[in-house]
């Protein structure tokens, strides 16, 4: 009885329920054909393909055969731009392509996601735990897996909206993990974790250029309370986080600057300076009107308004728990202040600290703010479109989300935690399958 009950201990349930979900989420998107619908995939693949092969710029040769190589296959190959005369470049960032390549030269490309969603149900289960607990932890894990926008990308391993969510995932979950036990640290070890988390905070960036928003957010809350520390008279464990934040984020941009200098020339040139597609922001069109005066980035807001919220809601159903639990969190910073008051909800405004509330506030607006202003969504889809093609561009948000919602859900009682996740996940898988299955989609 004593062996048995010392075996038990070390046998956590929600780490096995994690563990098992990991799974089942990656069977269900292995035992699917990758999906490479619409011209992004195809994209991707030839880029892999070529940059396995040391080709960063291509030819016109090369690039008509692929093109026809692609239409062969049903597909359509125009994502390449052409950048001088003979040079064909991929007009995506380089990020998840140079990330992929390992894999492609081992024969299997789609291990690629499989790895990044490990990593990333890892740390979002390491800090939830640190913030509660590990039923908490177990919640939020199985929240990231089973949005069902999450489930269809991880599936797509020819593009990088998986990936720009996972790296963002990893880089800015190990740094709230080590700011909010900083103490405990020594120097070497903290500044190994900030070095990493920085690494791959910049690296989402190269991924996904957009993510540069929330990377700032995250560097604004470093160069913050990192401030306040000096301004305390800390100068000993700031001497190893300065250039371990430094270094991190400068080889990840510094990648970046040093692929854009060799295939345009300039290391703040780009691969959608050259795109024939709509994809500009609203802000980029300030102080333009349309042909009947209406103003061009009101118009591009104001159908982003009409066409996205449904199909946000069904890519990230947390939404409908995530919005409203952002406002709980602050009602109970704001108007309670004992600890009787609420019961267990008041302890709230203590797992969140203001600074760790501020940020994932503003990573959560730095993609949803900025996304409904994007003019592909707002002109280019049309309503028929399925949903996660507007839905994907706010993958990376879902971090914020899935951190509050798990929260509230851990708070309720069982006889309502257990259905609403049981909801949830079958939601997620229903809705996958919806579009996996669809060669249309």
């Amino acid at each position: 009885m004593t062996v048995k009950s010392g075996i038990l201990r070390h046998i956590n349930v929600y780490r096995v329920i994690t563990a098992l979900c990991l799974l089942l989420a990656v069977i269900l998107v292995m035992v699917v054909p990758a999906q490479m619908s619409g011209a992004s995939p195809w994209a991707y693949y030839y880029a892999v393909k070529n940059f396995s092969e040391g080709k960063l710029v291509i030819d016109d040769h090369l690039h008509n055969l692929q093109v026809r190589e692609a239409r062969q296959q049903g597909g359509i190959l125009m994502q390449y731009v052409k950048v001088g005369d003979n040079k064909w470049v991929v007009e995506k960032a380089p990020g998840y392509i140079f990330y992929l390549v390992p894999f492609e030269w081992m024969g299997i490309p789609r291990w690629g996601n499989v790895l990044l969603s490990a990593g990333m149900v890892i740390v979002m289960f390491l800090l939830l735990k640190r913030l509660r607990d590990e039923e908490t932890a177990c919640i939020g894990s199985l929240l990231m897996l089973f949005a069902p926008i999450g489930l269809i990308m991880f599936n797509r391993a020819y593009m990088d909206t998986f990936a720009s969510l996972a790296f963002l995932v990893m880089g800015g979950g190990l740094y709230f993990y080590y700011h909010l036990a900083r103490d405990k640290y020594r120097p070497m070890n903290g500044s190994l974790m900030l070095f990493i988390a920085f690494l791959l905070i910049g690296w989402s960036v190269v991924t996904r250029q957009s993510n540069l928003l929330v990377a700032i957010v995250l560097a604004l809350h470093f160069a913050i309370t990192r401030g306040v520390a000096l301004f305390k008279g800390e100068r000993a464990k700031l001497a190893w986080e300065l250039p371990s934040v430094a270094a991190g984020a400068g080889i990840a941009m510094s990648a970046l600057m040093v692929y854009n200098s060799y295939v345009f020339g300039s290391p703040l040139d780009y691969g959608y300076n050259y795109t024939p597609f709509p994809v500009n922001f609203a802000y980029q069109y300030l102080g333009q009107v349309t042909a009947d005066g209406q103003s061009l980035p009101w118009k591009i807001i104001i159908d982003n308004l009409k066409s996205v919220p449904q199909p946000l809601i069904e890519g990230f159903p947390l939404l409908i728990i995530g919005i409203p639990g952002i406002g709980a969190v602050l009602y109970f910073k704001f108007f309670h202040k004992k600890e009787n008051q609420a019961g267990k909800w008041s302890s709230l405004r203590h797992e969140l600290p203001w600074g760790t509330l501020l940020v994932l506030i503003g990573w959560f607006l730095s993609v949803y703010l900025l996304y409904m202003m994007y003019e592909f969504t707002a002109e280019y889809l049309s309503g028929a479109s399925s949903f996660f093609r507007y839905s994907r561009y706010y993958l990376p948000g879902l971090f914020p989300v899935a951190i509050i919602s798990a929260l509230i859900i851990a708070r309720l009682p069982k006889k309502l935690s257990i259905p609403i996740m049981l909801l949830i996940i079958t939601a997620g898988i229903v809705l996958y399958f919806q579009v996996a299955l669809d060669p249309r989609a």
